[in-house]
């Protein structure tokens, strides 16, 4: 428990930082449509940081192997399977990359004071909300960048892969934009829907892997395309959850 105070305050301490300092500058200097571009990629860098460093420093996670990393490409549609929240901080600490962000969020009052500073789409699961999300996912890839979702919508409860929805590729179909699957498998849960995950107590390794792009076809539909991507993912995190750790 005192561990987890620990990390808690660290993550406190240097987002403070973080905001009331680094923010502030940046926007004196920078027009808000590139300071957006400029504290993204340094959000990036914070995350990378904060999983990669500071977490292995308290002794809670460590990357213990990451393999794929010459399959990233820009202007990509990113998809993972989600087992934690730190899924997020990982890949886009590897990966820069605009992340499909819950609108549930918003309620953060943190979140919702600072996230008109980022670049991130927001989204509903409603037919309006995602009507939203789409057109604003298609506007990033137009301008080359590449879009973080995460299909299953939410953490798995019991660490299987869960269904996938069919946004990120609907989107890929239609813009043929390639989709990049990564899978993650740690050796225990870690801030995942169970309460207990939050209490640090031993070391636990995650293992990442970049799998090769999938290049949508003309003679498949976007079921195909989504039935392909998440059998590749759930195949690779079967392997991953027979070896060791």
């Amino acid at each position: 428990m005192l561990k987890s105070l620990l990390i808690l305050f660290a993550y406190l301490i240097t987002g403070l930082i973080y905001l009331l300092f680094i923010v502030p500058i940046s926007l004196c200097f920078l027009p808000l449509k590139k300071h957006k571009n400029v504290f993204s990629k340094f959000l990036c860098g914070y995350m990378k940081w904060a999983v990669r460093d500071m977490l292995k420093f308290f002794n809670v996670l460590e990357v213990g192997e990451i393999t794929g990393l010459e399959n990233i490409q820009k202007n990509a549609i990113i998809i993972a399977n989600h087992q934690s929240f730190l899924d997020g901080f990982i890949i886009m600490g590897h990966i820069p990359s605009v992340p499909l962000v819950k609108s549930s969020y918003k309620f953060n009052p943190l979140f919702a004071w600072i996230s008109a500073l980022f670049n991130f789409v927001e989204i509903s699961y409603t037919p309006n909300g995602i009507t939203k999300a789409d057109e604003k996912i298609r506007e990033f890839l137009k301008n080359g960048e590449s879009m973080l979702i995460l299909p299953e919508g939410t953490r798995s409860l019991d660490g299987k892969i869960k269904k996938f929805n069919s946004l990120a590729f609907k989107i890929s179909k239609e813009m043929n934009i390639v989709i990049l699957p990564i899978v993650l498998h740690y050796s225990k849960p870690i801030m995942s829907k169970s309460c207990e995950s939050f209490i640090f107590r031993k070391k636990i390794c995650v293992k990442i892997r970049i799998l090769e792009a999938i290049i949508p076809q003309e003679n498949e539909n976007t079921a195909g395309l989504l039935n392909k991507s998440r059998e590749a993912v759930e195949k690779s995190y079967l392997q991953l959850c027979e070896s060791p750790l």
